[in-house]
């Protein structure tokens, strides 16, 4: 059997180019959208739920087209035909202007698709990571709540702040100091048997990874709750987690917070289960 390659390949409107107009509103003004999915034996883990969200952020921006699924759907299986494990990232642009802020009716708007192989940081599933909390906060505008558009300097800048305290992911919290989510990942706590996760009605991002251990719990006899939650509710708790598409569940085995002592977890059973649970739901993808 031939080993399928695995090098970064791009396409820009179908085409193979690792390029993108000067003119380009999502270069200029972050304006546009983008998704980032798991690629698992060659397929797409999750396809349609980030294909749903992708068009919904489109339509919440008032693009004048949107971006036709089939079209996608060719372009993937184009960009994924000699590939096996990696990250395929999707972004969408309103398109071209030189016109200011100000948008063309017409706006025709620029696809991108990037494969990147292998996968990331597989090894902080099994020993756990350190958490810590951001400074940064995230801000709410009901506007944008819930769209995973190109303007991430909020995450960009909380980001940073991980890298420098040597924390593997850092909480972001909003204005009234309620955890909302990490800078690249959902919440999820465990206090005794009930699995607790922020409320994402305002801010935030709800991940499809999310969604996906939402469902898995309750169907595993789990009691799931989205709430409200402070930086207090974690020195009560038994257990932490974080999670997106590309690393499934992260547990945590290290708080670090400047307000309190650092807090040291063990890896819970209902952790393991959930992690068992959601790697048989990405292998099972058609």
């Amino acid at each position: 059997m031939t080993k399928k390659t695995q090098q970064i390949k791009t396409l820009v409107n179908g085409e193979e180019s690792s390029s993108i107009n000067v003119n380009d509103r999502g270069l200029q003004f972050g304006d546009g959208v983008f998704e980032t999915i798991r690629i698992h034996q060659g397929k797409a883990v999750w396809w349609q739920q980030h294909i749903d969200r992708l068009l919904d952020g489109c339509r919440r921006l008032h693009f004048s087209t949107l971006p036709d699924v089939k079209n996608l759907q060719r372009e993937a299986n184009k960009l994924l035909a000699a590939c096996d494990t990696g990250t395929l990232k999707i972004i969408v642009t309103r398109g071209n202007s030189s016109s200011g802020y100000a948008a063309a009716a017409d706006s025709i708007p620029n696809r991108i698709m990037i494969f990147t192989p292998g996968l990331r940081h597989q090894s902080k599933a099994e020993q756990g990571i350190v958490l810590g909390v951001c400074e940064q906060p995230i801000s709410g505008s009901p506007q944008l709540s819930g769209i995973k558009h190109l303007n991430r300097l909020e995450q960009v800048l909380a980001r940073l702040e991980c890298q420098n305290n040597g924390w593997d992911e850092g909480l972001m919290l909003d204005d009234k100091h309620r955890i909302i989510e990490g800078c690249m990942s959902n919440l999820f706590v465990w206090q005794k048997n009930r699995l607790l996760t922020p409320q994402l009605e305002h801010t935030g991002i709800k991940g499809i990874c999310r969604e996906r251990i939402i469902l898995l719990a309750e169907e595993n006899g789990l009691n799931v709750e989205q709430c409200e939650l402070d930086l207090g509710d974690l020195q009560h708790s038994d257990g932490l987690f974080v999670t997106n598409s590309l690393i499934g569940i992260w547990p945590v085995v290290q708080y670090k917070c400047q307000d309190i002592k650092e807090l040291q977890f063990e890896i819970n059973a209902n952790t393991r289960l959930l992690q068992e649970k959601l790697e048989a739901d990405i292998c099972s993808v058609d």
